[in-house]
Formats: C-alpha cells, sequence, structure tokens
C-alpha cells in the first residue's frame, strides 16, 4: 500500500507552512510527507481540476 491520499486541507496547510518555512523539504519534514510531494501541490502541476478547486474554495475561506 501506499501512502494516504493528500486531502484538500492538507494541501492548505502545506501552502500556509511554505509561506512561513520556505522550503518544501521543511513542509514535508512538518506535516510528514515527502519533499516532492510537497512541490507538486504547491506548484499545482499534475493536480485534477477537482482537486484545485476545492483547494481554491478552501483557500478563500480561511
Amino acid at each position: 500500500m501506499g501512502a494516504p491520499r493528500v486531502t484538500p486541507q492538507e494541501i492548505v496547510e502545506m501552502h500556509r507552512l511554505y509561506a512561513k518555512l520556505g522550503t518544501y523539504a521543511a513542509v514535508g519534514r512538518e506535516i510528514g510527507r515527502s519533499g516532492s510531494t510537497v512541490a507538486k501541490y504547491i506548484k499545482m502541476q499534475g493536480v485534477s481540476l477537482n482537486i484545485r478547486l476545492a483547494v481554491n474554495n478552501l483557500m478563500q475561506t480561511v
């Protein structure tokens, strides 16, 4: 089995921590994900439209 799926709430937290910590690796250590996973969701490259929309909606309410 692999790691559990990344949730939209977790992506919002990645963005918040990235703004604070400044590196993908530091965010990954903080939340228990790899730096490359964090980079994918900070850049939002290869992320499905559904996830992007959910993250945008969550970020507007925070």
